[in-house]
């Protein structure tokens, strides 16, 4: 079978580098639907720290390795890096700074490793790592500010942001930034700080930021004598497309297009924006999701899944779980995150497929695609939050970014190193780079309080109007009159 990407330069990858993709690809986001429920983070292996909560393995705190993350190659990666200087004072005595991440084995190995060696920059900074699931992890933060027990340092999705700026989670960190002199929060792109910014003020540094992509299966397009698509398509062509794509039934049948639009976080600018229309205004206080421009995109999509069964449809969607029908071949045309790179790149032998990628296509008002991504930030309950400041400030670092090899990272300075570690072809860095510069936007991404909860309150209705048993008119009303009630938090 030819090679999983296009151009992918695998020349010089030994073992060891093949089996840290994996370990990234474990660690990734699994391809799922879009928006919310695509940066859902999914557990890798089995791993944790020694000092961690929540893990389900123990790594020796003295020598934290694990065959994807040998220690001697961690440590002399770590010290072969950058690493910043801040102005605030080095703690005279012993303190410990607890930092809450989500599971898998790049966040659990590469913190217990970065907690051993920091020590060597400074030594009086014990790093105590936190672990919670990704599902229990908003609810048991907003649990614990509300008793007063925070970590020192925590994770933040983009949706949960705003929820925890709101109820006092973080500290504002301009303060900090003004005493690091070579911070540079410049090298951070605009979307990858926005998610974590309220009244002026930032409250958490970003670790990734992808934009989304247009992904595509070649071998399905080569059956089909069809061209596949390029940076000229339009979503008009690529609906176009989709349908003449579709072949098979069953559990062989292949879909044209997913995922399905929905009404989650990033609706707006993954699908509506480019032909001039919204789910929420601007500000997140009114849902126009039934004006004409939405609506009526909205019904073609649904037209595509009912009448033209391009699309996955309800029970199909049920049945493949969290499983993204295109990372099992079946899918020929994608949008999805540019996290999804190292999950294709690193499929099972007998589940590789020859893929490849290009940018979103273009509408009536432009072209544009979600920025999404997560960070960390200092919690308002912290004890020493200038010793979490020079943690966090590592953490985000140029020197962070490299060693955590987050992808695609915050930090612009190491994005194209990172994906270069991937072995990728020039052309796919260069497509990922100008989707980030060229036309990659918040706008429309929600991120305000209510956002955590409105997709629970529109999924049911959706799911009716996907089955065929909602008209999408009466599904576009049914969610206004579900949503609007709870937009009073987002004022």
């Amino acid at each position: 079978m030819d090679n999983p990407l296009r151009g992918l330069n695998t020349t010089g990858l030994n073992r060891r580098q093949v089996l840290s993709l994996a370990a990234m690809a474990a660690a990734a986001v699994p391809l799922t639907a879009c928006g919310s429920g695509e940066r859902t983070r999914q557990a890798g292996p089995a791993s944790s720290t020694a000092s961690a909560s929540g893990g389900s393995a123990v790594i020796n705190p003295d020598r934290p390795e694990s065959a994807l993350f040998p220690y001697a190659e961690a440590e002399k990666l770590f010290d072969s890096l950058p690493w910043p200087t801040t102005n605030v004072p080095e703690p005279t005595s012993k303190v410990t700074v607890t930092v809450a991440i989500i599971p898998g084995q790049r966040h659990e190995v590469r913190h217990a490793q970065f907690a051993k060696f920091i020590k060597k920059r400074h030594p009086n900074i014990d790093i105590k790592v936190e672990v919670t699931p990704f599902d229990d992890f908003r609810t048991k933060y907003l649990t614990g500010a509300a008793s007063g027990v925070l970590p020192d340092i925590m994770y933040s999705q983009f949706q949960w942001g705003q929820s925890f700026i709101k109820n006092n989670l973080y500290l504002p960190l301009d303060d900090y930034i003004a005493a690091t002199p070579e911070f540079n929060r410049a090298d951070f792109s605009k979307a990858a700080l926005s998610y974590w910014e309220r009244d002026g003020k930032l409250y958490a540094l970003g670790t990734d930021s992808a934009p989304k992509l247009l992904f595509y299966n070649k071998e399905i397009f080569e059956k089909a004598g069809a061209k596949v698509p390029d940076a000229s398509w339009t979503w008009d062509k690529l609906m176009e497309a989709a349908r003449g794509l579709v072949s098979g039934t069953g559990a062989q049948k292949v879909f044209g297009f997913t995922p399905v639009p929905k009404p989650t976080s990033d609706l707006t600018a993954t699908f509506l924006l480019a032909h001039g229309g919204r789910y929420l205004t601007a500000d997140e206080t009114k849902c126009v999701i039934q004006e004409p421009a939405s609506r009526d995109i909205l019904k073609r999509w649904i037209d595509l899944l009912i009448k033209d069964k391009a699309m996955p449809d309800l029970a199909e969607t049920q049945a493949t779980a969290k499983v993204e029908p295109f990372t099992l071949g079946r899918g020929a045309l994608y949008v999805g995150g540019a996290w999804n790179i190292v999950t294709l790149l690193t499929l099972p032998a007998e589940q590789q497929f020859d893929w490849s990628l290009t940018h979103v296509p273009s509408g009536p008002e432009g072209r544009f695609t979600p920025v999404l991504g997560s960070a960390f930030g200092i919690t308002s309950k912290t004890r020493n939050p200038e010793a979490a400041w020079i943690v966090l400030n590592s953490l985000r670092s140029y020197a962070g970014h490299r060693f955590f090899l987050d992808t695609p990272p915050s930090r612009l300075s190491a994005f194209e190193e990172n994906l270069q570690d991937l072995k990728l072809d020039k052309e796919v860095i260069d497509t990922t780079k100008d989707s980030l510069h060229k036309y990659g936007t918040s706008d429309g991404v929600l991120r305000l309080p209510a956002t955590p909860k409105l997709e629970d309150l529109t999924k049911p209705i959706w799911e009716r109007v996907m089955s065929g048993s909602l008209s999408v008119d009466d599904g576009l009303k049914q969610v206004t009159e579900r949503v609007t009630p709870m937009l009073a938090e987002n004022v």
